[in-house]
């Protein structure tokens, strides 16, 4: 299975031998933020607005790829020099694949030839640690340009469903988002980034009414991971393309609809955390300010520390 909705469709073949094609979040199917009623939002919007997100998988391309040289210790121990991006992660990780307590390990990380994410995984080390255990000697193992390309693991493909409740006005009084990450074969680093991914939601925006469920979901593609922000930049993009699609749908200046809506100190976020530090709104109209663009008085007056009437 190659795609995210057919992989989670009634009667699907099961991948994984945990018996879902889903990763489960605390008994859940799926990562989920609950706040307000959504749909009494829907109910009181004035219109309903809907779009489809979608992204492809990306690879790293380091210019240096993936490697390590494992040196065996006159004390039992193994030395691994890596291009790790995370040293103690890799300590740990590999440590479980191999059996052993990590202080039999001891991981020197150095200068990366480029990461973005991609040198988080666990992936040579343990091979470069056996084959120094079987042979007693410095082992090295290095991916190809090629091996990188077919093996490493890529950004994940992402499809993101948003139904927006809207009064005429601008304001958004109720956001559906159901977005679905291709983990690919295997977990690695997706789980965390869906669970990033749903934290996100609904943007830097103060909706009163949001129903998220963000899917992490097993196919059989090549295994993504983190990239660069993972979990937040393909939402990002899904969230302000929105943006821009409701403000055409109203008729109305993007830019403007942004400041209305935008969070400010003291708001709720829809995981029940106080927003503090925002500076959204400065932010937006410092920009339209560098391009020119012109923004009625009362937009000029909005600020990050007050709430302006709709």
């Amino acid at each position: 299975m190659l795609e995210v909705e057919e992989a989670l469709a009634e009667g699907a073949p099961i991948i994984k031998q945990a018996g879902t094609n889903h990763f489960v979040y605390e008994g859940h199917h799926c990562r989920r933020v609950r706040f307000g009623d959504v749909e009494r939002g829907f109910a009181e919007a004035d219109r309903i607005i809907e779009g489809r997100y979608d992204s492809s998988p990306i690879e790293h391309a380091p210019t240096e790829p993936t490697g390590c040289v494992v040196v065996p210790q006159g004390d039992g121990r193994l030395r691994i020099h890596s291009d790790t991006q995370a040293a103690f992660f890799t300590l740990d990780n590999t440590a479980l694949i191999l059996g052993v307590p990590p202080t039999d390990l001891r991981v020197v990380g150095g200068t990366v030839g480029g990461g973005f994410g991609g040198k988080v995984d666990v992936i040579v080390e343990p091979l470069a640690c056996l084959a120094a255990l079987l042979t007693g000697r410095p082992a090295k193992y290095v991916y190809s340009r090629a091996e990188e390309m077919q093996v490493s693991s890529t950004r994940a493909a992402e499809r993101i469903y948003i139904k927006d409740g809207v009064m005429d006005d601008g304001r958004i009084v109720a956001r559906q988002v159901r977005l679905y990450v291709d983990a690919g074969a295997y977990s690695r680093h997706s789980p965390y980034g869906v669970t990033k991914a749903a934290a996100h939601m609904p943007g830097p925006y103060t909706i009163p009414n949001v129903h998220v469920d963000c899917y992490c979901v097993y196919t059989n593609r090549t295994p993504s991971s983190a990239m660069r922000g993972f979990g937040v930049t393909i939402g990002d993009f899904a969230l302000e393309s929105h943006m821009d699609l409701v403000a055409r749908e109203l008729g109305m200046d993007p830019l403007r609809l942004r400041l209305l809506n935008a969070y400010r100190d003291g708001d709720m976020k829809a995981h029940r955390k106080i927003a503090s530090g925002t500076a959204l709104v400065e932010v937006i109209q410092r920009a339209a300010d560098l391009v020119g663009h012109e923004l009625p008085p009362e937009y000029r007056a909005m600020s990050s520390t007050e709430r302006a009437e709709g």
